[in-house]
């Protein structure tokens, strides 16, 4: 039998495509990607030299620094409110019991001019606003001192990160970590005292509104002395003409 020739069969085969920019733009990139990682990696081994070689940094610490209270044993009658000064006196009834009481205008005499009431009004007013400033100050100066409790235990524990000689305690993350914390103590820092600060500038606009009544009631007696003076001497003169002349010897 003879042999039956092979069957040839279809002839498969896979081109390779290349875009040269493609490539080229590959290329580009992973070469950029390379430099960044090695500056990433350079960067960190600095980081860890700096960290390693700090050596301790305990004579760094610092003691904290204390905030004054009053005794209030020591005194008697204004321990209630030197008392409020320490721990609070939100409603201010510390305040008043230690303030010299003042009457309400209840009764006044019935010809009492309108602008005779302003006045007294208005006196009564710088009294009050007096006294508001001063309960609410007195409580803010109560309130920053235990606030600077909690403020002092978290500094003390950014301090104690900051100053461990561990190793990951200076690694970049913990550092900008370490760096953010600081800023937010600084700003709670700053809100304290800018409410301390209100409450001073609100102090001296009491007082000067307290002045600025003395000196308007002093220059308003001058005014009416001037406006009326004519006529009180011509008053009084004709007073003590008329009782010379009716004047007998008893």
């Amino acid at each position: 039998m003879a042999d039956t020739p092979p069957v040839a069969g279809p002839a498969q085969a896979q081109l390779v495509v290349i875009d040269p920019a493609n490539l080229a733009q590959t290329i580009l990139i992973a070469r950029r990607m390379q430099q960044r990682y090695e500056e990433l990696r350079a960067q960190y081994l600095t980081v860890l030299r700096m960290a390693q070689r700090l050596g301790n940094l305990e004579g760094y610490r610092i003691p904290t620094i204390p905030i004054t209270r009053h005794d209030a044993g020591r005194w008697e009658y204004g321990r209630a409110w030197i008392q409020g000064l320490n721990s609070g006196d939100a409603t201010g009834a510390a305040y008043l019991s230690t303030a010299l009481p003042l009457l309400r205008p209840s009764v006044m005499p019935s010809r009492l001019s309108a602008s005779a009431r302003q006045a007294l009004e208005r006196q009564y007013a710088t009294i009050e606003i007096t006294d508001s400033v001063a309960m609410m100050g007195g409580h803010q100066v109560a309130l920053a001192r235990g606030y600077h409790g909690q403020l002092q235990e978290a500094v003390q524990a950014l301090e104690g990160d900051v100053l461990n000689g561990l190793s990951r305690y200076h690694e970049m993350t913990a550092i900008l970590d370490k760096i953010a914390a600081g800023e937010l103590l600084a700003r709670r820092q700053d809100m304290l005292s800018n409410q301390l600060l209100s409450h001073a500038l609100e102090q001296l606009l009491a007082r000067s509104k307290r002045l600025r009544d003395t000196e308007a009631s002093t220059m308003n007696m001058q005014l009416v002395t001037w406006r009326d003076a004519q006529a009180a001497n011509d008053a009084f003169v004709a007073g003590s003409g008329d009782a010379l002349r009716t004047w007998r010897q008893p």
